[in-house]
């Protein structure tokens, strides 16, 4: 068992997945094109703000050749859905120069990656992407606009999940626990993956950095339950069953009894 840094923090994500090699093969198993690159940017921003909001890509990429651009963004927090839409379309309209020319040189693809230490309700799925293509009267796609946004969630990864992508949200799953069996990846790629966040290899840079992040992590998760537990008092007030709280709140019945007894 390799001991490594969990890739749900941006430290070790980042890491990893600004090699070239390894988000080239990331993007095109999730995305199923051919891309490649020799540079990714790491915090990357456009010379001149765009809109009211001066938005950073966590990794950012372009395959000159092909003329597409690929964003990774890695997310911990909720609210996530507007915000990521609006990052994938800044990426858009920084492409139209004048107003002869509303084309659009390049394709945009954005991945989020989404690592909560939390459990979302909404969340039911691994994969999940909009494609902009409008539906005709006949139900049928208009296949005019190839941009993507695409959404993977690691933590709900299952049967059905497509088998190209499958494995890296197994890999990044696996990792949350500081523990990865590297038996279980002989893949040259993921080899280079466990190998960037193993903990013998993180510098004592990154190492101060974790620290915050684990602050930073430790009190998410303890707002997250005070709100959980000030919602389940309320329901307890109006006499709801320990069932529906549970269900609504995700606070185990246990913990739902010990506030009825607070």
């Amino acid at each position: 068992m390799a001991q490594v840094v969990p890739l749900r923090y941006d430290t070790a994500f980042k890491k990893a997945f600004s090699q070239p090699e390894i988000f080239c093969q990331f993007a095109e198993d999730v995305l199923g094109i051919k891309f490649h690159t020799d540079e990714v940017h790491r915090g990357y921003k456009f010379l001149e703000p765009i809109g009211q909001v001066d938005i950073e890509y966590d990794l950012f990429a372009e395959d000159p050749e092909s003329r597409i651009v690929v964003e990774i963004q890695h997310v911990k927090e909720g609210h996530f859905y507007d915000r990521f839409l609006y990052y994938h379309l800044i990426n858009l309209v920084e492409q139209v120069k004048n107003s002869k020319a509303y084309q659009f040189d390049r394709t945009v693809y954005t991945i989020v990656v989404l690592t909560s230490p939390y459990s979302e309700n909404e969340i039911d799925f691994s994969v999940a992407i909009t494609d902009f293509n409008p539906v005709n009267e006949f139900n049928r796609k208009v296949n005019v606009y190839p941009h993507q946004l695409v959404f993977v969630v690691p933590r709900m990864v299952n049967d059905k999940t497509p088998s190209g992508i499958k494995v890296w949200l197994e890999l990044v799953l696996d990792s949350l626990d500081g523990e990865i069996d590297e038996s279980h990846y002989n893949s040259p790629i993921f080899e280079r993956v466990i190998d960037a966040v193993k903990l013998d290899n993180i510098s004592p840079a990154e190492r101060r950095v974790l620290k915050d992040e684990e602050s930073w992590e430790d009190t998410l998760i303890d707002v997250r339950q005070k709100e959980k537990e000030a919602i389940a008092r309320s329901l307890i007030r109006e006499g709801i069953s320990t069932e529906v709280i549970t269900r609504t709140t995700g606070l185990t019945a246990a913990e739902i009894e010990k506030l009825r007894q607070s």
